[in-house]
């Protein structure tokens, strides 16, 4: 019985659930022991390692929120940081009802039945970006977990989910794709979709793609936005000293000290807090650079026996080469529709999401790219802008009306989802929920998944394809 309790307790941690399922890719492909025991242990220990960022990354945000709250005494605006794998990540860390195991289970399923649709539709991406794969499977499962459903609908339903988004939409990106890299043989695999095809709808609707944005020349002086660590220390030290400031205008160095910062000088306080932040999130992305590492050649190789004439659905940076003054431009335009729609959420009362040069860097930027490819310029400055406004309110809507259930039970606290891809289904799921029931919220979603499935059903793939490139969108 002990043994027993042994095994049990150990696959419900979350970190060697997600290195079974390396240990089950490796074995499948037939790897050298040596590189099977290589990816299991370092897949574990990224899980270990981002667990380790995310406490250093809550660490440093309290005092900051703290701030926040002494400098507005009404209680009016809270403040959250917007920041997909630390949610997922904390609530692994926390595991409040198992919730780390199901997320876990929900990535093994989910991924498998993505493969399967893969196969099976016209849709023949593979998504291989690493860690949205496993925001995916965190959002959903934790999605459906909200909707006390029970633990094996919650792998199901989050993995049928799950699983289907990643099939359809590098499909619904890949016409704009094509005109960003001037080919057909990669595809878009991120959270940040549904906003960016958007952005390149509104491009097209005001802007001229003849007129792009890589016929101009981009200041060198703003270069240094590119290096994250270094644009979001910067951020981070104006929104710490901004809340500092605040706060003490209201309560007194004296209180300050006292209440906020244990005794330590407030300016020195304040300057860690930031860099702490900083420091939380570089620990937390080279965890999730290790897992990507060895998690997606796990799937690749899985993938690329089942599914020979696929296109491979990648992270955002693989389109940054092919506009990169326009990814420059929808940085600045991003914070600016960030800033914007704080002053919005602010005045009505809603929750404001903190500034994220992460962001506006890979979300807005890639944006700007999209909106560049159909509307040139013009495209590119009302990509970047929709993404950080639209993008600002529709987070905010998901933290203030608990889309995903209570966060901050389930160990995410001052924490919130980022991308559109899972905000907005997650509302849609939500508002059947709240009006119809749980289970009709399922019944909706297996629904939406069938139609798909039936459209773009092609079990054969067609002998005139080439092997390099997948078939038709879908």
């Amino acid at each position: 019985m002990t043994a027993l309790n042994f095994v049990v307790e150990l696959v419900q941690v979350p970190a060697i659930i997600i290195g079974l399922i390396a240990l089950i890719g490796l074995l499948i492909q037939r790897k050298p022991l040596g590189d099977t025991v290589s990816g299991t242990i370092k897949t574990v220990l990224s899980l270990l390692v981002i667990a380790g960022g995310i406490t250093v990354l809550i660490n440093a945000l309290t005092p900051i929120q703290a701030m926040f709250e002494r400098a507005l005494p009404t209680g009016r605006v809270t403040t959250f940081v917007t920041f997909d794998e630390a949610v997922v990540s904390a609530v692994q860390t926390a595991d409040v009802g198992r919730l780390g195991m199901l997320i876990g289970l929900t990535l093994l399923f989910g991924y498998a039945f993505h493969l399967l649709l893969a196969r099976v539709t016209r849709a023949r991406y593979v998504y291989l970006t690493g860690h949205m794969i496993w925001v995916n499977a965190g959002a959903f499962a934790i999605l459906f977990h909200s909707l006390d459903l029970g633990d094996a609908t919650t792998v199901a339903a989050g993995s049928i989910t799950s699983g289907a988004y990643m099939t359809f939409a590098p499909a619904l990106a890949q016409p704009i794709m094509r005109r960003i890299t001037g080919r057909d043989d990669v595809a878009f695999g991120h959270g940040q979709t549904l906003l960016n095809v958007a952005a390149a709808g509104l491009g097209k609707l005001i802007g001229d793609p003849g007129k792009s944005t890589e016929d101009i020349k981009v200041p060198q002086k703003l270069n240094f936005f590119r290096d994250v660590a270094v644009s979001t220390t910067l951020v981070m030290l104006v929104v710490a000293f901004v809340a500092a400031v605040s706060a003490v205008s209201q309560i007194g160095i004296a209180t300050f000290t006292e209440e906020i910062s244990e005794g330590q000088n407030w300016l020195v306080f304040t300057l860690l807090a930031a860099l702490g932040f900083t420091a939380g999130m570089l620990i937390m992305l080279y965890g999730v650079r290790m897992l990507i590492a060895e998690i997606v050649p796990a799937f690749q190789g899985i993938a690329r026996r089942l599914i020979p004439t696929a296109k491979p659905a990648l992270d955002v940076p693989v389109i940054f080469p092919f506009a990169p003054n326009a990814l420059v431009i929808g940085l600045v335009a991003g914070v600016i529709g960030q800033l914007l729609g704080m002053a919005v959420l602010a005045a009505i009362g809603w929750p404001v999401p903190i500034p994220s040069m992460i962001v506006a860097f890979f979300a807005c930027g890639a944006a700007a790219i999209f909106g560049n490819a159909t509307g040139g310029r013009r495209g590119a400055w009302a990509g970047g802008f929709l993404w950080g406004f639209v993008g600002w309110i529709m987070i905010s809507y998901a933290y203030k009306f608990e889309i995903f259930g209570d966060l901050t039970a389930l160990g995410a606290t001052g924490l919130g989802f980022t991308v559109p891809d899972v905000i907005v289904p997650a509302i849609i799921v939500h508002a059947i929920s709240s009006l119809l029931g749980s289970w009709w919220a399922v019944a909706v979603t297996g629904a939406v998944v069938v139609g798909l499935v039936a459209f773009t059903w092609q079990p054969r793939i067609p002998d005139d394809e080439p092997a390099e490139s997948a078939t038709t969108d879908a």
